[in-house]
């Protein structure tokens, strides 16, 4: 075995195959023979039926896809339509082409019988998908799907009759084959004879030459199977000169090769998997297909390491905002990156373009826009509607808002903000109802307030103007006493000049008794006189002191309602005690006259009695005028003390004048200062009866009735002239006065 080893290959099959030639020969004229009587029968079985049944079975792959495509033309519903339109006429062109082959091919009686039925059904497939076409194209995607499972019985039975030509094909097929294998057994059996003798010396020589070949081919088929299956430690028996030694030595090179190439793409594999992106093998290292091998490994590994840094680029830039950047187009599968990037660009700009429009609209004021969520999906279509609420939560509450406000400033303080809502728009909500009801507070005890004082102050108008009334009374019948008083001093100064001149006469007049009787009588009526003014000055005391008591009164009353007024009866109040003060100063003063005018007129009785006694006994003068004219010098000297008390009466009436002028000043300014006060008190009411709170109507009328009440009260002009006697009530309101 050794020694075939050493020799060629071809030596040693020349020499065995030399040996069958000749048995060859022989057999290959019977097998012509056999082979031509065989090729009719094949022809008719590979040219005829298997040609046809090639082409049946085409036309069911092709119904079937058919079928296939109308089905997801009725899923997509209508999505690319036109499209899918196309390819169904092409998949029923392509039927058309295989058809038209079919028919071409001659056929028996049954075959014909069983085209026509295929093109009967096929006929009535074609009516029942014109009809799915056109309601698709009319968007009727639910009669589509009703009319695609007519057309699905309709293909059956097409399919049907398609199946059975091709059974009657399969049949025809088998008996050809029948006639096949009779012509093949005969043959066979002389080639058998032939080839018997042949096996004999052939196999001698093949069992020789096979020997010395099959086992180092063995050991090389070992060789490559194990580099196959990817075992490159395989050991390798080289001994020997022939070709298949030649064979296993170059698969040993092939082995080494293999181990370097995956050793570095071993630490390629490591590299990258420690991060070294850049890492590429040494296509130096490797000769040939090798090098070429390595060099397009590092291509690809580039290239997807180049496709995977653009997407990360591009990624950044959609994670800072920036969508201006587009994913480069990529081929083949890689396309799908490109299309994927491509869709989340679009969706991330539509997304922003949404936000923006409703951000604008916002901006401007506008929170009757809503966003389109029929256009996003998922979290897209969330976070569209969650804008859309919060636009609409934000313009419910700004409309209530702004309803609340215009309420407001129409003055209608019932209204209040309505409705559910949370968080800041509740605090709003409630923050607003709060300052409606504080401010309905506010204005409410503004208007009561403005009532009150409304009212406090009609009351204080009323009560000055009927003060400032008897004040100028009391000064006109101060007037009065004033004057009355001036004539009671000229009289009683008059007087004592008649005393001072009664007494001078009264040394002479022994000779003059009877002048003396008249004189005395002319004392009698100037005495009765006297006594008649003091009477009434008494009266007229009398009278002051009434007024002082009432205006004392009526200060007290209206320093009372300024302190029911507050802050803005405070100025009033002092005005009011000043009043009262004055009054009180006025009474002391009247007090003090009636002492001095009850003294007076006392002494004028006492002055009355004596003259009556000078008048009974002016028999006597003439008897005793020395004690006459000592009379007459008390008489004169008690003259000059009356007129000296009338002196000082008179200057405590001017002064009682004087001071009840300036009472009835400060009265006309206290009522100016009342009636002002009314006046602001109506500007006060007028100014918060715009806000409607509901309690609010009542309190209207009080300062109208309070303005007619002023209004009907006029002020009493100073007489000129003297009032109707009174007659004294000294006792009583000595009484009263004590009380107050």
């Amino acid at each position: 075995m050794l020694a075939l080893r050493n020799l060629r290959v071809g030596s040693r099959l020349g020499a065995g195959f030399g040996l069958l030639l000749l048995f060859i020969v022989a057999i290959v004229g019977l097998v012509l023979y056999g082979n031509h009587l065989k090729s009719a029968q094949f022809e008719k079985v590979v040219d005829v039926n298997m040609v046809k049944m090639r082409l049946l079975n085409d036309m069911l792959d092709t119904n079937n896809a058919v079928l296939m495509h109308r089905r997801l033309m009725v899923i997509k519903r209508g999505e690319d339509f036109d499209k899918d339109y196309q390819k169904a006429q092409e998949l029923s062109q392509t039927y058309d082409g295989i058809w038209a082959k079919y028919i071409k091919i001659p056929r028996d009686a049954t075959g014909d019988t069983l085209v026509a039925k295929i093109d009967a059904a096929r006929k009535a497939t074609d009516a029942s998908t014109q009809h799915l076409h056109e309601r698709m194209k009319a968007g009727d995607f639910d009669g589509a799907a009703k009319e695609l499972l007519a057309e699905h019985g309709l293909a059956t039975a097409w399919n049907e009759a398609i199946s059975t030509l091709l059974r009657h094909q399969e049949t025809l097929t088998e008996r050809s084959r029948e006639e096949y294998r009779s012509t093949e057994s005969w043959t066979g059996t002389l080639s058998i004879v032939f080839g018997a003798l042949s096996l004999v010396l052939g196999s001698l020589a093949a069992w020789a030459i096979t020997r010395s070949l099959t086992r180092p081919l063995e050991g090389a088929v070992k060789l490559a199977d194990g580099i196959a299956n990817g075992r490159l430690d395989n050991s390798i028996d080289a001994s020997g000169n022939d070709e298949v030694t030649q064979l296993l030595r170059s698969m040993q090179r092939m082995q080494a090769q293999l181990q370097s190439v995956m050793a570095a793409q071993g630490e390629l594999a490591r590299q990258h998997d420690a991060g070294s992106l850049s890492y590429r093998m040494d296509e130096s290292a490797f000769p040939g297909d090798y090098g070429r091998m390595v060099h397009e490994t590092n291509a690809l590994v580039g290239s997807h390491v180049q496709v995977q840094n653009r997407l990360i680029e591009v990624m950044k830039h959609y994670a800072r905002g920036d969508l201006s950047v587009d994913m480069d187009p990529l081929p083949g599968e890689k396309a799908a990156i490109t299309q994927a990037m491509d869709e989340t660009k679009t969706s991330l700009s539509a997304i922003n373009s949404e936000i923006r429009r409703l951000a604008t609209a916002a901006a401007a004021g506008d929170f009757s826009l809503r966003g389109d969520e029929d256009r996003f999906a998922y979290d897209f279509r969330d976070m569209v509607a969650g804008l859309n609420r919060l636009m609409q939560t934000t313009d419910e509450n700004l409309v209530q808002v702004s309803t609340l406000l215009q309420a407001i400033s129409r003055g209608d303080l019932t209204v209040r903000m309505q409705g559910d809502f949370h968080g800041v728009f509740a605090r709003m909500r409630d923050d607003c109802n709060a300052t409606v009801d504080q401010l309905k507070q506010i204005v409410g005890r503004i208007q009561s307030s403005a009532s009150s004082i409304n009212l406090a102050a009609g009351e204080i108008a009323s009560g000055n103007t009927d003060l400032s009334r008897r004040t100028e009374q009391q000064a006109a019948n101060l007037e009065e006493t004033a004057a009355s008083m001036e004539e009671l001093t000229s009289t009683v100064k008059q007087n004592a000049e008649h005393a001072r001149q009664a007494n001078q006469l009264a040394i002479g007049a022994h000779g003059v008794a009877s002048q003396g009787g008249d004189v005395v009588g002319q004392v009698v009526t100037t005495m009765s006189a006297i006594e008649a003014s003091s009477k009434k000055i008494a009266e007229i005391i009398s009278v002051i002191d009434g007024i002082a008591f009432q205006t004392n009164i009526l200060a007290l009353n209206a320093a009372v309602e300024a302190a029911r007024a507050g802050e803005q009866g405070r100025g009033f109040a002092v005005v009011a005690s000043e009043v009262r003060t004055l009054a009180q100063r006025s009474a002391a003063a009247a007090k003090e006259i009636k002492g001095l005018i009850e003294d007076s007129v006392g002494k004028v009785a006492d002055g009355s009695v004596l003259v009556r006694q000078a008048g009974t006994t002016m028999g006597e003068i003439v008897a005793s005028v020395q004690r006459v004219t000592d009379i007459m010098a008390d008489i004169s000297a008690a003259s000059q003390e009356q007129s000296s008390g009338i002196e000082q009466v008179n200057q405590a009436v001017v002064q009682m004048d004087e001071t009840t002028q300036q009472n009835a000043a400060l009265v006309e300014e206290a009522s100016a200062a009342a009636r002002s006060m009314e006046e602001q008190a109506n500007l006060l009411t007028e100014a918060v009866s715009v806000f409607r709170t509901g309690a609010a109507a009542a309190a209207v009328s009080v300062p109208r009735a309070l303005a007619a009440v002023a209004a009907s009260v006029t002020p009493v002009r100073r007489p000129a002239v003297l009032s109707p006697r009174i007659e004294p009530t000294l006792a009583a309101n000595a009484g009263g006065w004590e009380e107050f």
